[in-house]
């Protein structure tokens, strides 16, 4: 064993890293699980970056046959990743206490025999590659100390193994993601999982979960093996790729035992390369996936779920199809590239992506989630983020506005994506399941609040916009009358302020507070300052001598150190106040920036 930064060479370098979760005798990457591809990438390159940047890794396994134990009672913490090589073992009876990443390759092994492994930090996770095993049993604990998803993660690549036994597994409240690729496999017995789970399968993988309180969602690609058994709440997202033509009704699976096979020999089914098994599973419920290229048709059926990707390049409008709790007679999805038939279908929630470059327009929509990936575009409006699955997201270089709507979850922003959110609600109490209460940019990304509101249970700070990494965080709210007198002098209160992480070279430059009449390009400047502020008075305004008439008002934000494409200046917020004859109808009322879609 070692205490050191400089790694040996049997340790993955950043290239072996993606061979790792992508071997050419597995997973090949193509249009259809790319994916899968770059959730692999971004944290493989975290774990690599990692790897090469902390003195206090340990390294178990430099020498051959060596065995790190940490006895029944016993507590062992350490900050910096563990790297578990060639026929290393890490046995945990006791406690270990990991801020950091365990990865296990060769035909290393890391078990957890009764013990607990409680994993901290930010973007920390449990990594299998090559021939390496993990194994939890014997009233072991998998404990992830988390505050928002993904945080952690269980990525197992190549021929790599988890295995899980008369064990138990919480994730504070949060949600457990799962991600296989390769070959590798996944074996739950008689397990106690308090929080929901989803699972990313692809390549060749192997599912299977017996006798497990909580199943969670099921999203997966290519030619995966799943069997499930004596399992609770399994909601597998049915993947019909570009060679499926599907004709089915799906049986009662809610909350009925349901015992059956789902592969090829099905009559209807074709052009699906995987399999499920399901034998005496409650509580399931049935989603799918069509891909373009897909011929699906759904009769006589109740959907727990539809996730429909936009897959670019390309465009589109979408006027209030996509709305959860739906009952569809006779529905086909206008987009010419696949064919999605519904015919006296119920559809508890849809799942909308947007990737690969589309660009989506869409009004009116009610959603249980959407991701926006690689360089895509949505603009939403009067929309309803309901968050049962789980949030409202962009990756990579995405671009999101929201307005007008509300989310019934959190949003997260990652990597170099940015979100606007424009008189909007985001509000998690409303929402059916609480996954998350943080609101958070991640890495570089950037999140824009405008004249938007976050619901919180006791402090404001509790779900306000933050930065993580070296993201940015933007916040304008404007709060006045929506009527006033001519002559009268109006104090425009609210809040201009940024949050950054650690790593940003971004600072505060000035705001300024400014006033034009509607319909003219000119503005007057009611103050310029150099003072961020939070829930105060932005500045005053003095209306006599005016016309009466419609007036907006501008809030705009400046920055220095941002190169990036999306200046927060380009991002002000706005309100519109009436200016009335004294003695009119104008008042002094607060106007409501938010649109209240659903009561």
């Amino acid at each position: 064993m070692t205490h050191k930064g400089k790694l040996p060479i049997l340790l993955p370098q950043k290239g072996l890293l993606v061979n790792a979760a992508y071997p050419q005798e597995g997973l090949l990457i193509t249009e259809r699980n790319k994916r899968l591809y770059l959730i692999f990438w971004s944290l493989f390159v975290i774990l690599s970056q990692a790897a090469y940047a902390c003195a206090a890794d340990l390294i178990i396994g430099d020498t051959p046959g060596e065995v790190f134990t940490i006895d029944a009672g016993e507590s062992f913490s350490h900050t910096g990743n563990i790297y578990i090589i060639g026929t290393g073992a890490l046995l945990v009876k006791g406690a270990l206490n990991l801020t950091g990443t365990v990865s296990v390759g060769g035909t290393g092994n890391f078990t957890v025999d009764g013990g607990q492994f409680h994993l901290m930090g930010d973007y920390t996770n449990i990594v299998v590659y090559e021939d390496g095993r993990v194994i939890f049993r014997n009233n072991a604990l998998l404990h992830y100390v988390q505050t928002y998803v993904s945080q952690h993660n269980i990525i197992c690549g190549n021929n790599g193994r988890v295995e899980l036994s008369d064990s138990h597994v919480s994730a504070d409240g949060s949600s457990e993601a799962i991600i296989l690729g390769g070959t590798a496999s996944y074996h739950a017995v008689n397990m106690n999982c308090p929080d929901w789970k989803t699972w990313y399968l692809s390549g060749q993988t192997s599912l299977t979960l017996e006798n497990v309180n909580i199943g969670g969602d099921i999203v997966f690609y290519d030619s995966p093996t799943m069997h499930f058994v004596d399992t609770v709440g399994v909601m597998p997202w049915l993947y019909f790729g570009s060679d499926a033509v599907v004709d089915f009704e799906f049986p009662s699976g809610f909350p009925d035992p349901v015992t059956m096979v789902f592969d090829e020999s099905l009559p209807g089914v074709s052009g699906i390369p995987w399999s499920i098994t399901m034998e005496n599973c409650t509580y399931v419920a049935w989603g799918v996936n069509p891909y373009p290229g897909s011929d699906v048709t759904i009769s006589n059926s109740d959907l727990a779920m539809i996730l429909f990707r936009f897959v670019g390049p390309g465009q589109m409008q979408l006027q209030g199809i996509m709305r959860n709790n739906s009952h569809y007679d006779d529905l086909t999805v206008p987009i010419a590239d696949r064919q999605l038939h519904l015919l006296n279908t119920w559809v508890t929630w849809w799942k909308v992506d947007v990737i690969e470059g589309f660009d989506l327009m869409a009004d009116s929509i009610v959603f249980s989630e959407m991701m926006v990936k690689e360089n895509s575009r949505a603009h939403l409006t009067n929309s309803v983020c309901e968050g049962q699955t789980i949030h409202l997201g962009a990756l990579h270089d995405a671009f999101v506005e929201f307005q007008a709507g509300e989310v019934w979850s959190y949003v997260s922003v990652w990597n170099n994506a940015i979100m606007v959110l424009r008189d909007s609600v985001v509000d998690f109490r409303k929402g059916q399941y609480t996954y998350q209460t943080r609101n958070i940019a991640h890495n570089n990304a950037r999140l824009y609040c405008l004249n938007t509101s976050f619901g919180y249970e006791i402090d404001p700070s509790e779900s306000e916009p933050e930065a993580l990494d070296s993201a940015l965080a933007l916040y304008l709210e404007l709060e006045g009358p929506s009527a006033a007198q001519l002559g009268q002098t109006l104090d425009i209160g609210g809040s201009a302020w940024i949050k950054t992480g650690p790593l940003s070279p971004v600072t505060f430059n000035s705001y300024e507070l400014a006033v034009s009449p509607e319909g003219s390009t000119e503005w007057e400047i009611l103050e310029n300052s150099i003072s961020s502020i939070k829930n105060g008075v932005l500045g005053t305004w003095h209306t006599s001598g005016l016309s009466a008439g419609s007036y907006r008002v501008r809030l705009t934000l400046w920055v220095d150190g941002d190169t990036g494409a999306y200046p927060t200046d380009e991002f002000p917020a706005e309100m519109v106040v009436q200016l009335t004859p004294p003695g009119g109808s104008g008042g002094d009322g607060g106007i409501c920036f938010i649109s209240t879609l659903l009561d």
